[in-house]
């Protein structure tokens, strides 16, 4: 079965897609072929719980009780290349270890 890191955001758009195609770069990069990088819509996030490895939060998540780490995504909008790379890195590490 194949790895999800799942993007949530409100709206499904602009902040979703950047940060979708920077993990999707970096997990090309990477050589890992067992990941899918998907947005997913913070209302419909309910049908993804136990499928997601990771999550990159986009927008405010209100549940606790998602089955996977998650990580706040604003640094791929706002952040330092350097934050940026940290982050990706923080992704992959816990990509790797699930």
């Amino acid at each position: 079965m194949a790895k999800l890191i799942a993007v949530v955001c409100g709206a499904g758009i602009n902040t979703s897609t950047i940060a979708e195609d920077q993990i999707r770069e970096k997990v090309e990069r990477e050589g890992l072929r067992d990941v899918e990088v998907k947005r997913i819509l913070y209302p419909d996030i309910e049908r993804f719980i136990g499928m997601m490895t990771v999550v990159v939060s986009m927008t405010k998540i209100f549940r606790t009780d998602l089955g996977a780490p998650t990580v706040q995504g604003m640094p791929f909008l706002i952040g330092t290349k350097e934050e940026k790379e940290a982050l990706l890195d923080k992704i992959i590490q816990m990509v790797k270890a699930a």
